[in-house]
């Protein structure tokens, strides 16, 4: 069985409460997918950081069991294109 697109949004503006944070959803993430008979393939897992315009630092990149998750600028989110400009 297979699960696709699933998203999390995660806040912080502190960068080391935000990968505190991001490990977090991703262990209770595939927590549940396990729960569930789904595999959370972590090849295939990107994000996407929507900085604050204010805040020009990003944090470093975010990893989960040792790997390195792919960062993109832009993601298809419910047939929208997503880029990292965004603003809320």
């Amino acid at each position: 069985m297979f699960a696709d697109d699933t998203s999390t949004f995660i806040y912080n503006t502190n960068h080391e409460k935000l990968s505190l944070n991001f490990k977090l959803v991703l262990i209770q993430t595939s927590k549940w997918f396990q729960a569930n008979q789904l595999t959370l393939n972590i090849e295939k897992t990107s994000l996407v950081k929507f900085p604050p315009t204010k805040y020009f630092l990003h944090p470093p990149n975010l990893s989960y069991t040792g790997q390195i998750l792919i960062e993109l600028n832009k993601i298809k989110f419910l047939d929208l294109q997503l880029d990292c400009q965004l603003t809320w």
